[in-house]
Formats: structure tokens, sequence, C-alpha cells
């Protein structure tokens, strides 16, 4: 039996198209939210770590997040925003690869990704950028909260019926979902 590589030439390709599609949903397609922009660049990710495992979609998460901050800067890069989007990756890798797709996992990912690691990492990231003397870092995780209120139901449903699209579209045998 032959044993799986973790960058065979197919996953390195998914990896690429999942690259690119964080850096267009992370990026280009954002809506303005009070204290945030909300964007998609979260379905990439979490469909890297359900098709691909941990490693794969902390790739896709770190690598789209870089490309993305020096393709279209908004202010001086800074790695903390990067680290955070690793983190996701690990954290949708380990709930949903290898696993039939379910709410709670999905719902798991979601809210331990989003309102876990991006409320409470990004507002210290942005507490330690814009140091604002009427803002310390719990008034960022205050005037950021709400967006996740809105932000992560919508993901956790954009998940789940996304994984169950992809149950039905033919992968290689590396990347299989069960059923």
């Amino acid at each position: 039996m032959q044993k799986k590589s973790l960058f065979s030439v197919e996953r390195i390709t998914v990896m690429a198209m999942l690259i690119a599609c964080q850096v267009v949903l992370g990026n280009l397609l954002q809506v303005p939210m009070l204290g945030k922009q909300y964007n998609f660049g979260f379905v990439p990710i979490a469909l890297a770590g359900a098709l691909m495992g941990p490693i794969p979609a902390a790739i896709v998460g770190g690598l789209g997040d870089l490309i993305g901050a020096h393709l279209f800067p908004a202010g001086a890069y800074f790695p903390g925003f990067t680290l955070t989007n690793v983190l996701v990756g690990l954290v949708c890798g380990g709930f949903l690869h290898g696993r039939k797709p379910s709410w709670w996992r999905c719902a798991a990912a979601v809210v331990i990704s989003l309102a876990g690691l991006n409320l409470f990492l990004n507002s210290l990231w942005l507490h330690m950028l814009a140091y604002v003397p009427s803002r310390g870092y719990i008034g960022w995780v205050i005037v950021r909260a709400p967006n996740y209120l809105v932000e992560v139901p919508v993901n956790i449903v954009l998940c789940y019926l996304l994984l169950q699209a992809m149950k039905r579209v033919k992968l290689p045998a590396s990347m299989q979902m069960k059923n």
C-alpha cells in the first residue's frame, strides 16, 4: 500500500487554488461592518481543512493572508494576523478532516476559529498596532464582538452547506470526504 504524501502534486495544486480563493474572498469581497469588515476568507481555509487536514489548511490560511496583505495592503504588514489564520487552519483541519460533515463539527470549527481566535487574537493585534488610549484591548473586543454574532451563524451555514456539496464532487482518493 502506497503511503499518502502530504504534498503530492494534486494536493499542492488544490492548495494553490484555495490560497488564490482565500486572497480574493478575504480581500476583495468584503462587507463593511461596525469595527471590522466581514469577508469570506474563512471558507477556503475551512475547505482546505476538511479536504486535506490541519497542516495544508494552516498553509492555505498563512500564505493566503501573507499574499493578500502584500497585494492589498491596508497599512504595514503585521505577522500576528498571519498567525491567526494559521491557527484557524489548524482548528478547521482538526475538526473537519476525515470525518463526516455535521452541524456540530462546523459549528465548533467556526466558533473556535472566529469567535475565539479571530475575535480575541485580532483584537489584540489591533490594540498593539493602533494604540488608542480611550480603547484598550477590552474596548476592541467589545466593539468587534457584535459583528461576530452575525458572522458566526453565517459561516456555520456556509461551512456546512459547502461540505455537504463537496461530498458530491469527484475528488482524488487522497481527498475523499466521508458520506
